[in-house]
């Protein structure tokens, strides 16, 4: 899976957010470019943090299946479940 993204989609989400209801509620110029900038980078963190996290549990994920788990051995794919036992015992 790719994360290298999420900050940036995190970040820019919130930001737009932030745009839409600043509109609306009619805030200054120097408040919305300062509440602005403090959301990105805020959120630019949030995100980075949950890219972290994601790809750990992805990397823990990725060790805990093997190939003996999908039912590889030596390179082939054995076709049924007794055939991959009778290997694992041996």
């Amino acid at each position: 899976m790719k994360t290298k993204q999420i900050p940036a989609i995190v970040m820019l989400t919130a930001g737009f957010a932030v745009c839409i209801i600043s509109y609306i509620n009619d805030y200054s110029l120097s408040f919305l470019i300062r509440a602005l900038l403090g959301v990105l980078i805020g959120f630019y963190v949030l995100g980075f943090i949950i890219k972290i996290i994601l790809d750990r549990s992805i990397a823990t994920l990725d060790e805990e299946v093997t190939a003996d788990d999908l039912g590889f051995v030596d390179g082939e794919i054995l076709e049924d479940e007794d055939e991959a036992e009778d290997v694992k015992e041996q």
